[in-house]
Formats: C-alpha cells, sequence, structure tokens
C-alpha cells in the first residue's frame, strides 16, 4: 500500500474522518451523558477522580530551608547575645521620636491678631487685576441659551432677500387630492351596514372546522400520483438554468 505522501492531494482529502477515542458505538440514547457521573464511596462521600496534573498541584507546599512553624507562645527564650547587643549610631537616630517645627504651635485658636502691617498693606497692580472676575461673555462665548447669550447676527443677513427657488423651497408639501384626516375612534354606523346579511359563501368560511373533517392518518409528505408524473413547463426550465456569471467549473486537482 502506498503511503500517505504518495498519495495525490485529492485522495488524502478523500479519506473518512477518524473517529475520536471516546466514541461508543452502542449508544443506549441521545441524550446519555458523556462522562460517568460521581459515585459515592465507602464511607459515603462522593469520590472525585482527579487527574495526576491536579493531584499534584493539590499538594500543599512543602517547607524548604530551616524554616520553623509557629511559636506555640508569644513568650520565648532569648539568646545571650541578644541581650548584650548595643544598638548603632544610626539604629539609635531611627529610634528616636520625630521633633515638632519651631513655629509649630499645638493649639492654635480660629481667631488670631493681624498684624499692624498686614492691616496697612496694600496689594499690587497684578494682584488687583487677577482680583477682578471675568466677564460673562469671555467666558461663556459659545452658545448658551440658558445664560441668554445669542450669536450676533450681521446688517447684511437681515437685510438678506431670498431667491425665488428658495421660496418655492421653502413652501410646505401639500397633501395628495385623496388624503383624509385620521379617523375618530367612535362613528356612526350606516344603517346598510346594521342590516346587512353576509351571502352563502361568506358564511360558509366563517363557520369554523368540524372534526369530522380532521383526517388523523394525513401525511404531509406524501406526494401524490399526479404530482409525480407532471412535468415543467418550458419557461420553469429556463427558470431553472443558474446564472451563466455565477457558475465556474471545478479545478481537477
Amino acid at each position: 500500500m502506498a503511503s500517505t505522501s504518495e498519495l495525490p492531494r485529492i485522495d488524502v482529502l478523500a479519506h473518512p474522518k477518524r473517529l475520536p477515542p471516546q466514541y461508543k458505538d452502542d449508544r443506549r440514547s441521545v441524550y446519555w451523558v458523556e462522562k460517568e457521573p460521581l459515585r459515592a464511596g465507602p464511607d459515603g462521600h462522593t469520590v472525585f477522580i482527579a487527574t495526576p496534573r491536579v493531584s499534584d498541584l493539590a499538594r500543599h507546599r512543602t517547607c524548604v530551608g530551616a524554616w520553623q512553624p509557629h511559636r506555640p507562645s508569644p513568650i520565648w527564650q532569648v539568646s545571650r547575645e541578644a541581650m548584650s547587643a548595643s544598638a548603632s549610631a544610626r539604629l539609635s537616630q531611627l529610634s528616636e521620636h520625630k521633633t515638632p517645627h519651631n513655629h509649630y504651635s499645638f493649639d492654635r485658636s480660629p481667631e488670631w491678631e493681624i498684624r499692624r502691617s498686614a492691616l496697612g498693606a496694600s496689594s499690587s497692580d497684578r494682584i488687583g487685576q487677577l482680583s477682578v472676575p471675568k466677564r460673562r461673555e469671555e467666558t461663556y462665548s459659545s452658545f448658551d441659551p440658558y445664560w441668554g447669550y445669542r450669536h450676533p447676527i450681521s446688517d447684511n443677513a437681515m437685510n438678506a432677500k431670498a431667491t425665488e427657488r428658495v421660496e418655492y423651497l421653502s413652501h410646505h408639501k401639500e397633501y395628495h387630492k385623496d388624503f383624509k384626516d385620521e379617523k375618530p375612534v367612535q362613528w356612526p354606523v350606516s344603517q346598510e351596514a346594521i342590516a346587512a346579511i353576509a351571502s352563502l359563501r361568506l358564511q360558509q368560511l366563517a363557520r369554523p372546522r368540524s372534526r369530522t373533517m380532521i383526517k388523523d392518518d394525513y401525511d404531509p409528505y406524501k406526494v401524490s400520483p399526479s404530482a409525480r408524473k407532471t412535468r415543467a413547463t418550458p419557461r420553469i426550465d429556463e427558470l431553472a438554468i443558474p446564472i451563466p456569471r455565477k457558475t465556474r467549473q471545478k479545478k481537477a486537482a
């Protein structure tokens, strides 16, 4: 038998698709589950079947090195070296508390005395210029109807005249000659409509379908013998031909 590399491409594509290893030929029902449900173990608890990789990840972390568990008590023995150890200069400097600033006052009153120089001080021209509030026109320069601002209209726009074409386009569209306004919800019914009698055909169509006319053995997919012997007309055959620009020949491998 020739190998796959020696076969042409069309023969490789013609091979059927292989079935998966989990395929079961004799399946009880299409609603049968692919995996077996979990079952209870000897102690009555559900036994979970995990893969080797999941079991490996589920193990607790092992201690590496000279790790020791938590101390059993907050009181433990202190070594001789720790008792006689002396702190370095840097450690002593870091252990000192933070000193407040020289001008810092702890309990300052919300009211304090203002100096004479501050009472008689005059602001500079720049501070006076910055203290002037902005004009509303400069702040809201865009169209803002809330504040009552409108864009100014030029004199040319006020005195402009529309052309005949613009005036013609500005006319509203007239209604159709047969247009009627919406009908009111309530309207008088004519005497002819009140005294009208339905025809025999209308009464026949209005009658509900009887149960005796329903066929229990009706097959909607059954083709009648007359339909099997029918032949299409030349026009139908012409319409059934595909469009030439949408047809293309298959390329041989």
